[in-house]
């Protein structure tokens, strides 16, 4: 969006900050996968940082019946796994959902979306304290608010809310 009309050294300064991608695949299925609404997974051998069964929380019966869980998973954009096809990501992803929860039949699966997202988490390195992107832009009555500005807060939707509504009152 600023690349043709900023200047390089704001877009250096923004490009200090690494990044996550994630890629998030949602799994509409015929039957439950567990009783537990969100599974948060400690296990280096598993790839995914969460299983969410959606619909633990809101009834399957806004759903056609079905069940609908996404298991989501933080990656460099040049980790193999990020250039899957997404059929080949659902048997990737379907291999350790197995594991996990071993009464699990890849019939199941209704339908299926895999998302993802280039710049989902940035990653706060050594001394990030010294390049947060600021607030403001080289462009008249704009202003930026990014994940990569919540440190030292946690990343968090709340957070990001919070900082949202800062920078709109300084507009």
């Amino acid at each position: 969006m600023f690349q043709k009309s900023a200047d390089d050294a704001w877009l250096t300064k923004l490009r200090r900050v690494k990044y996550l991608g994630n890629m998030c695949l949602v799994l509409r299925l015929k039957h439950s996968l567990s009783d537990t609404y969100w599974l948060n997974v400690n296990d280096p051998g598993f790839p995914f940082v969460g299983v969410i069964e959606h619909t633990n929380f809101d009834t399957p019966e806004n759903y056609k019946g079905t069940h609908i869980a996404y298991l989501s998973r933080y990656l460099a954009t040049e980790d193999p796994v990020w250039a899957y096809s997404d059929d080949e990501y659902l048997d990737f992803a379907l291999s350790h959902l197995k594991r996990m929860f071993p009464h699990f039949e890849k019939e199941w699966v209704v339908d299926f979306k895999v998302w993802r997202s280039e710049y989902a988490q940035p990653v706060t390195e050594r001394n990030y304290s010294q390049y947060v992107p600021d607030a403001s832009t080289p462009f008249d009555n704009a202003l930026i608010s990014t994940m990569a500005q919540i440190y030292p807060e946690d990343r968090g939707t709340n957070y990001a809310i919070r900082e949202g509504r800062l920078i709109a009152q300084k507009l």
